[in-house]
């Protein structure tokens, strides 16, 4: 039995301009969100940089009756949060949602929605969240706000663990604007690239993006090849065009605590000829690739 779970921040609607999708990038979005949901039958998709309307369009314009929606693009306070996801609805049932906001002094940040499931054939919760945390333009990569937004997840998590018995299926995903190295992700949420480390010491989570943090393709002579170094794209980058700040992490229950598991196989970033690997004036706001993994479950007859 196998479940995947992607992620796609579309670049379609930020909180700062969420009209800025012209016609012809919202076609190109839906192209991406069929091959998604159609092809490779995506069964929890989490969207980045949407709103409600996108997130009906999406099902509306591809006629997605297998799907439910979850709108995450809550208003609390001041804050607008931009996620929200579709999932089959023969695969999951939803059970709750909450919003995590963090504070430090006047200042509100957006953890992350938490979506609360259950995985239908087996009536196990599931517990995912969804982040974008905020862009290195406007939060530094060494700002406080992004150790309290690490601190503030790990908090969430560790309440999960807290009520169960044994490791709980916890899947967090999202554009982090961090990397699976920076502090907030590596020393604030705990999320090693040490399998052996995360069996040993089941509080801490799996990050199977460290991986994914070079070229996709090795070097071959006479042939530059059509590679990737990562899930986002900058071109005015100096070290580096790449980033990936876009992940999926798991916790000890899925590499060995649990009875469902991580299939790494699977996990990757999901390169579009639709997408481009440099800016073009008419598709400049697709800077993001998906990313996906698979988890599985044996399942015993008789």
């Amino acid at each position: 039995m196998l479940r995947s779970l992607a992620w796609w921040n579309t670049g379609l609607s930020p909180t700062t301009d969420p009209t800025r999708a012209t016609g012809k990038q919202k076609e190109v979005a839906l192209e991406i969100i069929k091959y998604l949901t159609r092809d490779l039958k995506v069964d929890f998709l989490a969207l980045g940089e949407v709103t409600a309307d996108d997130l009906n369009d999406f099902v509306n314009h591809l006629d997605l009756n297998e799907y439910s929606i979850y709108d995450g693009t809550l208003k609390t306070g001041r804050l607008k949060f931009d996620t929200g996801a579709i999932f089959r609805k023969e695969t999951f049932r939803l059970v709750d949602t909450t919003s995590l906001i963090a504070s430090r002094g006047s200042r509100s940040l957006k953890v992350a929605n938490r979506v609360d499931l259950i995985i239908t054939e087996t009536d196990e919760p599931l517990h995912i969240f969804i982040s974008h945390w905020p862009s290195r333009l406007w939060c530094d990569k060494n700002s406080a706000d992004r150790h309290l937004l690490g601190i503030r997840l790990r908090d969430a998590v560790d309440e999960i663990n807290g009520i169960h018995p044994k490791p709980a299926n916890i899947v967090l995903l999202g554009d982090y604007n961090d990397e699976p190295f920076d502090s907030s992700l590596a020393e604030q949420l705990l999320a090693v690239r040490d399998r052996r480390l995360a069996l040993k010491n089941p509080t801490l989570l799996y990050n199977p993006f460290w991986r994914h943090l070079g070229e996709a393709l090795p070097y071959q002579r006479n042939d530059p090849g059509d590679s990737h170094s990562g899930s986002c794209f900058h071109s005015s980058g100096l070290e580096t065009r790449w980033r990936t700040f876009d992940q999926i992490m798991f916790s000890s229950a899925f590499i060995g605590k649990g009875e469902w598991h991580l299939n790494e196989e699977y996990t990757q970033i999901l390169k579009f000829p639709l997408l481009p690997t440099r800016t073009s004036s008419d598709l400049d706001i697709f800077d993001h690739y998906p990313v996906i993994s698979v988890i599985e479950k044996e399942v015993v007859n008789g």
